[in-house]
C-alpha cells in the first residue's frame, strides 16, 4: 500500500513538474555557450555530416550525408554564426545569429528579435550547434545523438580571423547579408599540382607547383568551356568528400580503405 502511495505521488510530482520546453533548453545551451566562449578575434567553419536516413547511426563511418554549413566570427563575448543548410542539391540562404555579449538575437535585414523567442527556438540543427564547442574543438568530432548512436559528424577549420567587427555584430543584416568565405577560397593553387591544367585554360602563362613553376599554354576554347559549366554546391561537397579533399580530409580513415 505505501509503494502504492510513493508511486502515486511521483506520478503526480512528474504531472506537476513539466518538461522544459525547446526555448528553455535553447536558454540553457546559450548560457553554457556564453561562459565557454575564447578570448581574442577568431573564425572557424564547421562541415556538419549526418546520416542519410534517421536521427542517428550506429558507427560514424555511416554519417556522411551533407547537411550544411557553418560559419562562426568571435570577438571576445560577442559571436556571429552564418548557417546554411542543405537543401536538395543547394545551400539555402544563410541563418544569422548573432551575440552582442548579452543575448543572441535572430539577426534579418528588418532587424533582430530575441533568439529564444523566435520560431527557429525549436529548430534541432540549431540546438546542436549551439550546444558544440565555441572555442578549441578537434578537426573532426562525433555528436552523440539523444538515444544512442551517432547524430552528426562536425569538420571544423580555422578560417582568417580578420573580418569588420562592426559589420559582423551588426544586429541587422546588410545587403548580400552574409559574410561567409567563398567555398573554395581555402584551396591555394600553387599548393596543388593538379590545377595546373585548370590554370592554362584560365590564361594563366606560368603557375608555381610543389616541385616549382611550369609553364602552361592558355587555351581560350577551353576557358569559355570552363565558364559554362555549373555544379551544384550539395554535388559538389559530394565530389569533395569522395576524393577527399579539404575540408573531408579532416574524415578519419575507414578500415580497409
Amino acid at each position: 500500500m505505501k509503494a502504492l502511495s510513493l508511486a502515486a505521488a511521483a506520478l503526480v510530482t512528474a504531472a506537476a513538474v513539466p518538461a522544459p520546453s525547446p526555448a528553455q533548453t535553447l536558454e540553457q545551451a546559450l548560457e553554457t555557450r556564453s561562459e565557454a566562449m575564447p578570448r581574442g578575434k577568431h573564425a572557424w567553419q564547421e562541415t556538419w555530416l549526418v546520416p542519410e536516413s534517421g536521427p542517428s547511426a550506429p558507427v560514424a563511418a555511416q554519417v556522411r550525408k551533407f547537411a550544411g554549413r557553418v560559419t562562426a566570427y568571435q570577438d571576445g563575448d560577442r559571436e556571429r554564426l552564418e548557417l546554411r543548410a542543405a537543401s536538395g542539391d543547394e545551400l539555402g540562404e544563410p541563418l544569422v545569429v548573432v551575440s552582442d555579449g548579452e543575448a543572441y538575437w535572430l539577426v534579418t535585414q528588418v532587424g533582430a528579435s530575441p533568439l529564444v523567442q523566435s520560431a527557429k527556438a525549436s529548430d534541432p540543427w540549431l540546438a546542436l550547434i549551439l550546444s558544440g564547442p565555441p572555442g578549441d574543438a578537434p578537426t573532426s568530432r562525433e555528436v552523440p545523438a539523444e538515444g544512442g548512436g551517432i547524430a552528426a559528424v562536425v569538420l571544423r577549420a580555422p578560417a582568417p580571423s580578420d573580418f569588420d567587427t562592426d559589420l559582423a555584430f551588426a544586429l541587422k543584416l546588410s545587403q548580400g547579408g552574409s559574410l561567409e568565405l567563398p567555398g573554395l577560397a581555402r584551396f591555394s593553387p600553387g599548393a596543388n599540382p593538379n590545377v595546373t591544367a585548370a590554370a592554362g585554360a584560365r590564361g594563366v602563362g606560368q603557375v608555381e607547383t610543389a616541385n616549382g613553376p611550369i609553364s602552361v599554354t592558355p587555351d581560350p576554347e577551353a576557358v569559355r568551356w570552363m565558364e559554362a559549366q555549373q555544379l551544384p554546391p550539395v554535388a559538389l561537397e559530394r565530389f569533395l568528400m569522395e576524393v577527399r579533399l579539404a575540408p573531408y580530409d579532416a574524415l578519419p580513415e575507414e578500415p580497409g580503405t
